[in-house]
């Protein structure tokens, strides 16, 4: 290829961003309101101008060579802050129209969500927003090629392509039923490894928070029920004589003050857990998305309690 960035035609880079979105030739040409046969001829120029197949035509639909998957997060990105510059530079929330689309776990939209829709009716009623499951193959692949304008999350994101900031650092307690008599106002660590326990089922490889925690100490639980939804912990525990761990926020919420479950401090020490607000890259400088992270970190505090 040309080291000459006038040989290339830019045109040819949305088609490209698009493909390697949708891997469909189709649904790239919905996407870009461009003809089927028109995208094709582009698909082919690209071919041409990086001397590779690029994509592979499957019965799944198109496959992404390996010089396709690395040229993507430089071209997706730039085309992101180009797209941003056009905006608007200022944003005003109160008039705006806008959809955003947000990945949280089910706890995390318990608690937080139905505040901030309440406080977005009020101040800024024309902001729309999708609320997106963290474990969904749909979620997984939207957020791997910056889909989506935020992920909030107890765990990191591991990518070059994104950046974050800390919501809030949250300690982790255990919690136990009123009526379970394996637990008294004070838990030893021998006690805890061994009294029957609940834990997270997650699509993420690195687990839940506890278990983040808990691997590089090999601490060991007593896990006898793993359930996909940390919401539920505290319904479950306040029924059973299993106990679980949960971050101290959630049951200071009024969520779950009501209900006959007691919380204990952790026998041994762990760090904080840090709930992150996680964006692509390409967004740091839009405006809209600026006023939406603003929004979150300034009324977190208030949500949900």
């Amino acid at each position: 290829m040309s080291n000459h960035l006038r040989s290339m035609d830019l045109n040819l880079l949305p088609v490209f961003d698009a493909l390697m979105v949708e891997r469909n030739l189709t649904r790239a040409a919905v996407k870009l309101h461009m003809s089927q046969p028109a995208v094709s001829a582009a698909l082919k120029r690209l071919r041409s101008t990086y001397n590779d197949a690029l994509f592979i035509r499957t019965a799944k639909g198109l496959r992404p060579t390996e010089r396709a998957l690395a040229l993507h997060p430089s071209i997706h990105t730039a085309l992101g802050a180009v797209r941003s510059s056009f905006r608007q530079l200022d944003f005003e929330h109160r008039e705006a129209e806008r959809d955003f689309s947000i990945v949280l776990p089910d706890v995390v939209e318990t608690l937080m969500i139905p505040g901030l829709s309440a406080w977005l009716r009020e101040y800024a009623p024309g902001i729309k927003l999708t609320i997106l499951p963290d474990e969904s193959e749909m979620t997984s692949r939207m957020v791997s090629n910056g889909e989506v304008d935020l992920i909030i999350d107890y765990l990191p994101l591991e990518s070059p392509n994104y950046s974050s900031l800390i919501i809030a650092e949250e300690e982790l307690v255990v919690i136990a039923g009123e009526h379970n008599e394996k637990v008294g106002k004070s838990i030893s660590e021998a006690d805890f490894q061994s009294i029957p326990q609940i834990s997270l089922l997650r699509g993420n490889p690195v687990g839940s928070p506890m278990e983040r925690l808990a691997r590089p100490n090999k601490l060991q639980r007593n896990i006898c029920l793993r359930v996909p939804h940390l919401s539920s912990f505290p319904h479950i525990v306040a029924t059973t004589d299993l106990i679980a761990v949960v971050p101290a926020r959630m049951m200071k919420s009024s969520h779950y003050r009501a209900l006959p479950v007691r919380t204990i401090e952790l026998p041994m020490d762990f760090p904080k857990v840090s709930l992150q607000l996680i964006w692509h890259k390409s967004q740091t400088n839009n405006p809209a998305h600026r006023w939406l992270r603003e929004t979150i970190l300034q009324l977190y505090p208030e949500l949900g309690m």
